[in-house]
């Protein structure tokens, strides 16, 4: 009887291993529940700020100055429209504990009104509005390694509100456009026959780099009184360092989506074609990369001059390291939770994917989606999406309307992503069917029964049984 009751037992077991292991391709990414009341609540509290900051203000360049914290306030107004911004108690808890940490050991911050959100946006940034707003999108928190490096974006963002960064940099304009000088050049300008446009291009060019000149020393400044806040806090300041570093190749995308194109769209029904991949040197009149100066490449990055910034920060960093070499307790990569940490960064990639399919951002919902199933293969809603993906791109490309939700090839872009959006541009209306349907059709037994995964499906079926469009 005994020996019975363990058989039993045993196969109990090991029944249960088998659900488990067949379970596992069918593994869910739930999207994150948002409280829209509270957004609602920060959205007012936001205007009523705008609209007292905007009473507040007198002098000769006072129209001047309200239009600009209108557009200001506006760009907020228009992320919640959008529905950029995240309020769920999860991922706020733990961005509060972070903060937490850093107020409780710099006082000289409570007074400043501060609102952290976190924003769904896929590219990776983080700001102060000027105005007692920081943003901090998922795309580059889901890149960072560790909560020091959070910690120290924090404490770079709570710099520029502690120092009055935005808003001197809207006196600094208001006072260059309105000046005798600059008014007399645009006076030069506009009498001029020849090549008008032009020169109040290069007037205007001017204008943003020498801003964006004194932006950087705002970033340095940042920097600097950013590790100070950090170094109360008891975090590695090294995650400064490693911080920048990462910020300095962010913009690179590290998935190189060709061979993943060619192993995940290769069917015996429909083999891959390598004209899918082939490169167009100019597309519709871009640019060439030689075209393009140093100045405006370094201009056009997310996070201009890390390697400059690591450089100051560098021996400050490693003068308090060598201070602190005898108190190990305040040399943390994680004070908060590292386990709740890794689990957001993992939830973030895939809440990034899902704001690119909702924000109809086609071809990054789907070059996302296919990085993640590198690593998480069978997932059922990776597969999902980018079969709806391949589903929506047939459908405006029969209306004409592809370029809407999938971005051009352009040589501004990372290379990895250019060459997928120009695998894009080479398929045809009948491929975009035929491609879809068919990757969805390898998961057919392993995913049946999935609501979404049948519908997508379905959808497939549908489009490459209808005949070709004008658009083929």
């Amino acid at each position: 009887m005994k020996h019975f009751i363990l058989k039993l037992l045993l196969l109990f077991l090991c029944s249960m291993v088998i659900t488990e292991a067949s379970a596992q391709p069918l593994l869910l990414y739930s999207p994150i529940v948002h409280d829209s009341v509270q957004l609602l609540n920060i959205k007012n509290t936001i205007r009523k700020n705008y609209l007292k900051d905007s009473a507040s203000i007198t002098g000769e360049n006072k129209k001047q100055i309200i239009g600009i914290y209108r557009d200001r306030y506006q760009n907020l107004a228009d992320m919640f429209k959008e529905k950029e911004f995240m309020n769920n108690a999860e991922a706020d808890s733990y961005l509060n504990g972070l903060v937490t940490q850093i107020f409780k050991n710099n006082p000289q911050l409570n007074t400043l009104g501060t609102r952290f959100l976190f924003s769904r946006v896929y590219w990776p940034n983080a700001f102060s509005s000027g105005e007692g707003t920081i943003v901090f999108n998922i795309g580059l928190f889901a890149k960072l390694n560790n909560e020091s490096e959070v910690v120290f974006v924090l404490c770079h963002e709570l710099a520029h509100l502690y120092l009055d960064h935005s808003n001197k940099a809207i006196m600094q304009y208001v006072t260059t456009v309105n000046s005798k000088e600059f008014q007399e050049e645009l006076k030069e300008i506009k009498k001029s026959k020849y090549e008008v446009n032009k020169q109040l291009d290069k007037l205007e060019k001017g204008l943003v780099f020498k801003d964006r000149r004194h932006g950087r020393e705002h970033e340095n400044e940042a920097d600097s009184v950013g590790l100070g806040f950090m170094k109360n806090t008891g975090y590695s300041l090294t995650g400064a360092l490693t911080g920048l570093a990462m910020l300095d190749i962010i913009d690179k995308e590290t998935y190189a989506a060709e061979p993943g194109l060619q192993r995940f769209f290769n069917f015996t029904e429909y083999p891959f074609k390598s004209k899918w991949l082939k490169k167009e040197e100019v597309f519709f009149g871009g640019v060439p990369d030689k075209a393009i100066s140093t100045k405006e490449k370094d201009s056009l990055k997310t996070h201009p001059d890390c390697k400059a910034r690591i450089a100051k920060l560098t021996p400050i960093v490693e003068r308090i390291n060598d201070h602190n070499a005898q108190r190990p307790a305040d040399n943390k990569d994680f004070l908060v939770s590292e386990a709740q940490f890794k689990t957001l960064t993992t939830n973030f990639k895939f809440e990034v994917v899902e704001f690119c399919w909702v924000s109809k951002r086609i071809s990054r919902c789907l070059y996302y989606a296919l990085e993640l199933l590198e690593k998480n293969p069978d997932n059922v809603y990776l597969v999902t999406t980018i079969g709806k993906c391949f589903n929506e791109m047939y459908s405006n490309q029969k209306e004409h309307t592809l370029n809407r939700i999938v971005d051009l090839p352009s040589p501004y872009a990372d290379k990895n992503y250019d060459a997928f959006t120009q695998f894009i541009q080479n398929i045809s209306l009948t491929d975009m069917a035929s491609i879809g349907h068919y990757f969805l059709k390898n998961y057919k037994t392993k995913m049946a029964g999935n609501a979404d995964f049948e519908k997508a499906l379905a959808t497939s079926n549908k489009n490459l049984s209808n005949p070709q469009g004008p658009a083929d």
